[in-house]
């Protein structure tokens, strides 16, 4: 599959567009494991990690992202961040790192994309990845500043990693680790969706109180970003159609707008294209502003300026 539009022909890695479910298009130059390191641990905490149910789910997640490890860690080592440590000093850091980055792909950088990026990648450490265990398996991990930390790729920058620090977690009635000291079991997954929603919006409203982007963002992309994140954890690759519209059911249960956390409902849906083809996808709210560097002035195929007959064309082309 080929790069994003622009970039002199270069393939863009996964999480260079703050759109996470561009990643269909844009696979790493190399192998992307390459940088998956291995976390060091004392022998009494591995064995305790490794015995927790959220490990199991933190190995699901894993196996679906190439580009993302994920792991249960509870005192994360050398070159990992806590969520609850971005500050200033590590946006304004990183916002420089995301520059330098679309001048290697794109040939230019925009402080207002790279902004846009840093926020991106930020977000959706918390949103997607909660989205993504309610996907796999049923489950709601602890989505606090001080409960996840992360790693970023050497030269790309956007998070490579993600780590749980706390092993609690709500599940269902039928899960299979319901009786475990750490499972908090809810009635169905509408109550699941509800406790999802609270988590990354009380991540989001921690954060957002002291972010301070080195460029004017719009006020509906900071909190946006958080929605689009989660939005996107209920993303399958290459699904089939029931797999599809299990994908859309379930956005739309834990996103179903005018709710305190985020007013605004799921936009994840089909496109059916004339071979049979079945496509997911959605409107985003938040934007990453790649068409500011972008070498044709293109926009996201998610991009709230893309038109809707323009997305259906991008997603029902032959592929190449």
């Amino acid at each position: 599959m080929g790069g994003a539009p622009g970039g002199a022909g270069r393939t863009r890695p996964p999480g260079q567009l703050r759109g996470l479910e561009q990643h269909r298009h844009h696979r790493l130059r190399a192998d992307p494991r390459r940088h998956r390191g291995v976390l060091h641990r004392s022998g009494g905490s591995r064995v305790s990690e490794q015995t927790s149910p959220l490990h199991g789910t933190a190995e699901r997640l894993d196996a679906v992202h190439e580009w993302l490890a994920v792991v249960l860690d509870t005192s994360p080592r050398d070159g990992w961040l806590l969520c609850s440590e971005v500050d200033a000093g590590v946006i304004a850091d990183w916002e420089r790192r995301a520059a330098e980055s679309q001048v290697r792909y794109d040939g230019r950088s925009h402080p207002v994309a790279a902004a846009s990026y840093a926020l991106g990648w930020y977000a959706d450490i918390a949103s997607r990845i909660g989205g993504t265990c309610l996907l796999l398996d049923r489950r709601v991990p602890r989505l606090g500043r001080d409960a996840l930390a992360f790693r970023c790729h050497p030269e790309d920058h956007y998070p490579d990693g993600v780590a749980f620090r706390d092993p609690r977690f709500w599940c269902l009635p039928d899960d299979p680790d319901a009786d475990h000291p750490d499972a908090t079991v809810v009635a169905d997954v509408t109550a699941l969706g509800a406790i999802l929603r609270a988590e990354v919006r009380a991540h989001a409203d921690d954060f957002l109180s002291s972010y301070r982007p080195g460029a004017r963002l719009p006020r509906r992309d900071l909190l946006g970003s958080f929605f689009d994140g989660l939005d996107v954890g209920f993303w399958q690759e290459d699904a089939d159609a029931d797999a599809v519209e299990a994908s859309i059911a379930l956005a739309a249960t834990v996103l179903p707008g005018a709710t305190p956390e985020f007013a605004d409902r799921s936009t994840l849906h089909r496109v059916d294209d004339d071979r049979g083809g079945v496509h997911l996808t959605r409107l985003r709210v938040s934007c990453c502003n790649y068409y500011r560097v972008s070498d044709i002035g293109e926009a996201c195929t998610t991009c709230p300026r893309t038109s809707a007959e323009e997305r259906r064309e991008r997603l029902c082309a032959p592929a190449e």
